[in-house]
């Protein structure tokens, strides 16, 4: 037999007196690669950030965004604030006046130490149980509005601490004295106290955010 000759083409046999490999012994061929997985195998895709979870039946259920707690502390320490410098300064006037003495500081300004039955700035005298209950009424809807806010912008929260402290202020005062001390005296004004104050300022912050409010909401939580 002629000798096997590596450069034809037609001749693929080895050399003689070689013999051919067995189909047993010959290596495994490569692992083919993995199919593609199916659609239906794949896991399903991370939920998108800001999606709105989906209740049973496919309708979104609505969620009010929780508060980081950095809010709660600044909205209590703020109500806390009020309160005690409301308490304080209506201590050191009565402490220094005597009920009914005025102490002028300026032509138009003076300390007047004034007992107040009514309301702020002497409205509904002789309703101060009627006046007490309206201030527990006002904190549970500052609370209620607080956590359930039409809108969430800091000077809302401002506003609502500054009413919430106001409101205990002289709530304090109702029901261990019987009636509220007032002694922010301006000429042709009726007399007011830091408590008055801040509900006034606390109102006034929140209404000035809801007439803006669109332009406010571009930076809502800051700071």
């Amino acid at each position: 037999m002629a000798d096997w000759n590596p450069s034809s083409a037609d001749s693929p046999l080895p050399p003689s007196g070689e013999e051919l490999p067995n189909a047993d012994t010959l290596p495994s061929s490569p692992a083919v690669r993995e199919e593609t997985p199916h659609a239906s195998t794949l896991p399903s895709p991370p939920a998108v950030r800001g999606e709105m979870p989906k209740a049973e039946g496919g309708s979104a259920r609505p969620s009010t965004p929780a508060k980081p707690r950095r809010f709660h502390r600044r909205f209590l320490a703020l109500a806390a604030f009020i309160v005690v410098f409301d308490q304080i300064t209506k201590v050191i006037l009565r402490e220094t006046l005597a009920l009914g003495d005025r102490e002028w500081l300026a032509e138009f300004f003076a300390f007047s130490h004034i007992a107040n039955d009514g309301g702020a700035f002497g409205f509904f005298g002789g309703q101060n149980t009627v006046l007490a209950v309206s201030a527990v009424v006002a904190i549970a809807v500052v609370a209620i509005y607080y956590f359930f806010p039409p809108m969430d912008h800091w000077l809302v929260r401002s506003g609502l601490a500054l009413i919430l402290g106001g409101a205990v202020g002289n709530l304090l005062d109702r029901l261990y004295q019987g009636h509220v001390t007032d002694f922010i005296d301006f000429i042709h004004f009726p007399a007011f106290n830091v408590a008055d104050a801040a509900i006034n300022v606390g109102v006034a912050a929140i209404v000035i955010a809801l007439l803006f409010s669109d332009l406010l909401k571009r930076n809502p939580r800051s700071p």
